[in-house]
């Protein structure tokens, strides 16, 4: 039998390694919730297919969240890896869950922030969340000029902490608001008030073009 390490190798041998890339995505829609718990369920059985999937589907959007908090790429993977031992050697004492997404961004959130360093640790709370977007996540059929890109990352970064991270995890990574106040730490009720009250704030910053570019801006967080 693999022990947790040679398991995560045997992940990554599989063509299954992180390949870091931004505007990578899990194939899962929001409506499939039931079966984010069927295989997560499955998972925690002992299932080895389930891991793979797991690991698959997530090990990419994980890189992509904790680049919001530290550009340290060799940290980050050393953390992700470490959450996946954590799974594979608590796997039986888990409990369910109706979102891995939900699940796997409270965690990795917890353990990035825990082990930043001092210094970046102040960084972090004086620049707080970074939402980075990236041009390669735009659809074929929309045209952003760097002009209009510009203009969009400045209204995010005018924006405060938590409602930068809102508009990610909401607009971008597609979280429900019950997933949201979990990675967040808030009641549910907050994270929906905190949804509108960050999409009115940058309508606001957006300005007079605010119809075309808060367009553009959903188009590149894929349009949910």
């Amino acid at each position: 039998m693999l022990n947790r390490e040679e398991k995560v190798e045997k992940l990554r041998s599989e063509k299954f390694e992180f390949d870091f890339c931004i505007g990578g995505g899990s194939s899962l829609s929001r409506n499939n919730e039931q079966n984010e718990r069927l295989i997560w369920e499955s998972f925690i059985n002992g299932d080895e297919d389930s891991l793979i999937y797991i690991y698959r589907n997530y090990a990419n959007i994980l890189f992509r969240y904790a680049r919001q908090f530290t550009s340290r790429n060799e940290y980050i993977r050393d953390c992700i890896q470490e959450l996946f031992y954590e799974l594979i050697d608590r796997r039986s004492k888990l409990s369910k869950v109706d979102s891995i997404k939900g699940y796997l961004f409270v965690s990795l959130k917890r353990k990035i922030l825990k082990g930043i360093k001092k210094e970046e640790k102040i960084r972090f709370e004086n620049e707080g969340f970074s939402l980075h977007l990236e041009q390669d996540n735009r659809s074929i059929s929309t045209t952003v000029d760097d002009l209009d890109l510009g203009l969009i990352k400045q209204a995010l970064k005018n924006l405060p902490v938590n409602q930068r991270e809102i508009i990610l995890l909401y607009f971008y990574e597609g979280l429900s608001y019950q997933d949201i106040a979990g990675v967040m730490g808030i009641k549910v009720r907050s994270a929906r008030a905190l949804a509108y009250r960050s999409l009115d704030s940058l309508q606001k910053e957006l300005g007079p073009h605010k119809k075309q570019l808060l367009s553009i801006l959903l188009s590149l967080c894929g349009g949910v």
